[in-house]
């Protein structure tokens, strides 16, 4: 069980991290530009995944290593993991293919994988090795996915630009950006990385002139939200 989990989860990282990359380099990508909304993060904040890609990678090979397959952590997060990144895989080859309106059911699905394996690290004592790297990947991932879900949401509607939608938008941004502080003060393990993510998403967004600002207040205030919970956990 131990090595068909690992090996799943092997696939499935590696098809996470090389399907967007591949899909960039020699196609157009998942050509997101034309499905901007105004709380969309700027351009360069997407830089983010560099290191998600990265602490992913490094926490699936301690995972696989046949001293890492037994670890409770690899036991607990494997497969909640797999299931996230082989439906982040199929978000960005549905993004790739003009299958946008698929997305905003398959990021929220990718987002609670991602959710069910961090509540399985609260259970689990800290692991050692390269396992050791699961909570931050897990932290990183889920703090930029959830609010990512949100944005995903509203640009999949043709309306995206209207006033209304503009202002349920806004008050969507401040009820998840209050989860994830939530999420960010309980968490005993991951939750920093958690706090990293998301606040990098909202931070990035209420310094983008181009928003409304509306849309950077509210950025803003989650941002602080994240930050302050984040600062109550570790006293």
């Amino acid at each position: 069980m131990d090595t068909t989990r690992s090996l799943t989860l092997a696939g499935a990282c590696t098809t996470f991290v090389a399907v967007p990359n591949l899909g960039a380099l020699f196609g157009k990508g998942e050509q997101t530009d034309r499905y901007g909304t105004a709380i969309t993060p700027p351009d360069y904040a997407f830089a983010v995944w560099a290191p998600i890609f990265a602490a992913c990678a490094v926490s699936t090979v301690g995972q696989c290593l046949p001293g890492g397959r037994r670890d409770p952590t690899s036991r607990r997060t494997g497969w909640p993991l797999a299931g996230a990144y082989a439906v982040n895989t199929v978000w960005s080859l549905a993004a790739q293919t003009g299958r946008f309106p698929l997305t905003p059911y398959l990021l929220p699905l990718a987002t609670a994988l991602t959710a069910t394996a961090h509540v399985q690290l609260q259970r689990t004592p800290p692991a050692s090795g390269l396992v050791a790297a699961t909570p931050a990947s897990t932290g990183l991932l889920l703090g930029w996915t959830t609010l990512a879900s949100a944005v995903n949401i509203v640009a999949a509607r043709p309306d995206r630009a209207s006033p209304g939608v503009v202002t349920a938008a806004t008050a969507g941004l401040l009820a998840t950006s209050a989860a994830v502080a939530v999420a960010a003060a309980l968490s005993r393990r991951g939750g920093r990385a958690l706090a990293l993510s998301s606040g990098w998403a909202l931070g990035t967004l209420a310094c983008t002139p181009a928003r409304p600002r509306r849309v950077r207040l509210a950025a803003a205030l989650g941002t602080t939200m994240i930050g302050f919970a984040r600062r109550l956990a570790t006293r």
